[in-house]
C-alpha cells in the first residue's frame, strides 16, 4: 500500500444470500462501523480489528457473518462508498456483466412489514427487483431498514420467470 506495508489480496466474502464483503475495496472510511453500531443499528456485528495502520474491518472474532451478531438490516451497504458492502444481487449481476444502472428504474414505495412507516426505493431492472434501499432524507427512515424491509422483497417475484 502506500506506507509501504505489505497487504494481502483478500478474497470477497459470500457467506450467505443477502450480501457480499470485498474488503480489497474498503478504504477504512468506517461508515459501516458506524451504521452498524451506535448512528443506526446498535449490534455492533463489524468493527475496527487491529490499531493503527493494520487496522481492518471484521465481525467480531473475525467470525462469518452469518454466525456474528449481524441482523442482516444491510444498513452498512448503504452507507459503503466503494462498493466492499454489496447486494449479493448485484454483486452476481456485476460479475455476470448485466448490471446495468441505465436501465433500471427506481419505484418509492412504503414497506408494508410493519406500520412504521418506511420508505423503500425498488430498483428494478428487467422487470425485476434487483435492490431495496431507502431515501436518506425520509424523516421516519433515514435510510436505515431493517432485514425485511431491505431484503424481504423475493415474495413479490418468482423464480421461476
Amino acid at each position: 500500500d502506500r506506507f509501504g506495508r505489505y497487504v494481502p489480496h483478500r478474497e470477497v466474502m459470500v457467506q450467505d444470500d443477502l450480501y457480499i464483503r470485498d474488503y480489497d475495496k474498503c478504504v477504512l472510511c468506517f461508515r459501516c462501523v458506524g451504521a452498524c453500531g451506535p448512528d443506526a443499528q446498535n449490534t455492533f456485528a463489524i468493527d475496527i480489528a487491529g490499531r493503527g495502520l493494520t487496522a481492518t474491518i471484521s465481525t467480531e472474532f473475525d467470525i462469518t457473518l452469518p454466525d456474528s451478531a449481524c441482523v442482516y438490516c444491510g444498513n452498512c451497504i448503504a452507507v459503503c462508498p466503494t462498493g466492499a458492502l454489496m447486494f449479493r444481487s448485484e454483486y452476481e449481476m456485476r460479475k455476470e456483466g448485466t448490471w446495468d444502472e441505465d436501465r433500471q428504474s427506481i419505484t418509492t414505495t412504503v414497506c408494508s412489514f410493519c406500520g412504521v412507516g418506511c420508505n423503500l426505493e425498488l430498483h428494478v431492472q428487467d422487470n425485476r427487483i434487483v435492490k431495496v434501499t431507502s431515501p436518506m432524507d425520509h424523516e421516519t427512515a433515514s435510510g436505515h431498514l431493517c432485514i425485511k424491509g431491505r431484503f424481504g422483497y423475493s415474495y413479490l417475484q418468482s423464480e421461476t420467470e
